[in-house]
């Protein structure tokens, strides 16, 4: 069975309304989760820089204790 056939099969059982809504919430969920896979690409992205931003102080700092 396929989506059109279950939309038309939910729009005479349920009311149109009902059948609208369904529509409307699985593409709400499918978006969702779409961004969420985006956010957590861009916070992955943004973790490693802030791990490699932090070796380069650390290693500033332990430079400077060495030397004095």
């Amino acid at each position: 069975m396929g989506w059109a056939e279950l939309f038309k099969e939910a729009a005479s059982l349920y009311g149109l309304p009902f059948a609208l809504f369904i529509a409307l919430l699985i593409w709400v969920l499918w978006k969702n989760d779409q961004r969420e896979g985006r956010y957590l690409t861009v916070i992955q992205t943004l973790s490693e820089d802030v791990k490699e931003r932090l070796s380069k102080i650390e290693a500033r700092i332990f430079d400077r204790r060495d030397n004095n």
